[in-house]
């Protein structure tokens, strides 16, 4: 991952490298209550058949999973589903915390069985 910081002249330079997503963080994660959901779209119509038998959505969600080889949390899995989707169907998935259920901050972990 690269964070990005702007500099005092005003341009965007890159930083250094920063892997958030170490042994600690999922630890705390797997520790955490989370309530969020993952969806194929908002309010707009999503598309059931990619042409392969499964939905965009469908594809792109089992893609991410089939080319998991360690564990993998739900952010990360919505940021590798979100662009195929968006660039396949007319929709764009959504991501987010379920308000008022008892989020305290988890997310879901994937972990390839072996």
């Amino acid at each position: 991952m690269v964070i990005a910081d702007s500099c005092y002249s005003g341009t965007l330079t890159r930083s250094a490298a920063v892997g958030l997503r170490d042994a600690n963080y999922l630890k705390r994660m797997s520790k955490k209550r989370a309530r969020v959901a993952l969806v194929s779209g908002g309010l707009e119509p999503v598309e059931d058949d990619g042409g392969d038998g499964n939905s965009p959505f469908a594809r792109a969600f089992l893609k991410a999973l089939s080319n998991n080889t360690d564990v993998i949390d739900g952010t990360r899995l919505f940021a590798e589903i979100r662009r195929p989707v968006i660039l396949h169907a007319k929709q764009t998935p959504e991501y987010s915390d379920v308000r008022d259920s008892g989020h305290d901050g988890g997310d879901f972990l994937f972990v390839r069985k072996p």
